[in-house]
């Protein structure tokens, strides 16, 4: 007697169990999208859950609120950049401008992918929801302006930057611009009859800072 020994191939393969946190990272890209594209205040959590692929109402397993949503969205945005730069300058070898040249760049290609759109919506909705905005200051805010006060302390210590008085606040006056570029890409430029681009702009930025801090 023959006996059938074929054995059902995908019985024995396991599936691809998402852990919770996969879909709470889903939930939020797919939010940030839908953030930037079209406000926080004209999206929906039913919105997000179908660009997610999930259930109606999947997200409120992951996120209370909208507010909490927003706070993933930050982290899931800026959380990687702000990783990967304080990383570069950890193990950075080469001069304090170099350094900050990195940074500067980092910023842009962060800048330039639609990730870099939670800028403006943070800044646009910073009044309406001011949970987030500190939320936001606070854990991510301080450590961008962090980074760029350290490398300006190399310098300085390295004899390759002028005494500053103030470091902190220099810091701050070195990342507004970077941040309002951002905004502004994506709110006036495209009515701006000068049509100035990314890299005029950034060459003239650098320029410009690179001369007042040196020797």
């Amino acid at each position: 007697m023959s006996t059938d020994r074929s054995v059902n191939i995908s019985s024995t393969v396991p599936t691809r169990v998402r852990r919770p946190a996969d879909r709470a990272s889903e939930i939020a890209r797919a939010a940030l999208d839908l953030f930037v594209t079209r406000g926080f205040a004209a999206t929906k959590i039913e919105d997000v859950a179908k660009a997610a692929s999930v259930s109606k109402g999947l997200p409120y397993l992951y996120f209370k609120n909208k507010e909490e949503l927003f706070k993933a969205v930050i982290t899931e945005a800026i959380g990687g950049p702000l990783a990967d730069a304080s990383e570069m300058i950890q193990s950075f070898e080469g001069s304090s401008e170099a350094m900050l040249r990195g940074l500067v760049a980092g910023f842009r290609a962060f800048e330039e992918t639609p990730a870099g759109g939670v800028v403006k919506l943070i800044l646009a909705e910073a009044g309406n929801f001011p949970e987030v905005a500190r939320f936001y200051c606070t854990h991510f805010d301080v450590r961008g302006r962090d980074l760029f006060i350290r490398t300006l302390r190399r310098g300085v210590d390295n004899g390759e930057f002028s005494p500053l008085a103030d470091l902190e606040t220099t810091a701050l006056v070195i990342i507004q611009p970077l941040a309002m570029f951002s905004v502004w890409k994506r709110s006036l430029a495209p009515f701006d009859p000068a049509r100035v681009d990314s890299d005029q702009y950034y060459a003239a930025y650098l320029d410009l800072i690179l001369k007042g801090l040196r020797i």
